[in-house]
């Protein structure tokens, strides 16, 4: 239970554009990827000091992950350092770094980038869980929702 959540740091909130257990279709996850959220509303959102799943993310197999405009986004690779500047990060999993990234680890290294500012991150990946297929069709468990 103590690895399952992590706490939100101060002025960092957290938007998730799919629902827990759902997954993301490749198109909006390269949308969010670029920041292009304009007039689309999160499924689901957690401001400073909350607690929420500590999800991992892992490489993309088979994903597009669309990089977006150098003028204003910096690309980082997870576990690699963050810029000094006040664009926005995309953080990247290396396929080299096969078993992914929790949130708690992201959160570790982005904390020179969010300390003492408002943040917010945008989560661009399915929420889904690996379930082993027990036959039938499950209860909504890891359907596509947008």
């Amino acid at each position: 239970m103590k690895d399952g959540y992590v706490t939100l740091p101060a002025k960092c909130s957290i938007k998730f554009y799919t629902c827990n257990m759902k997954t993301l279709s490749d198109g909006l996850g390269g949308d969010i990827d670029r920041g292009i959220v304009s007039g689309l509303d999160p499924d689901q959102e957690a401001g400073p000091f909350s607690t929420v799943p500590n999800m991992r993310l892992y490489p993309p197999a088979g994903l597009l992950i669309r990089t977006p405009d150098a003028r204003t986004w910096n690309v980082v690779d997870l576990p690699g350092p963050v810029p000094h500047d006040n664009k926005n990060l995309q953080v990247r999993i290396a396929n080299q770094y096969g078993g992914g990234g929790d949130l708690k680890t992201l959160l570790d290294m982005l904390r020179p980038a969010i300390t003492g500012q408002e943040v917010t991150i945008l989560w661009a990946a399915c929420r889904a869980i690996g379930l082993k297929n027990a036959g039938g069709k499950s209860i909504g468990i890891n359907t596509m929702q947008r």
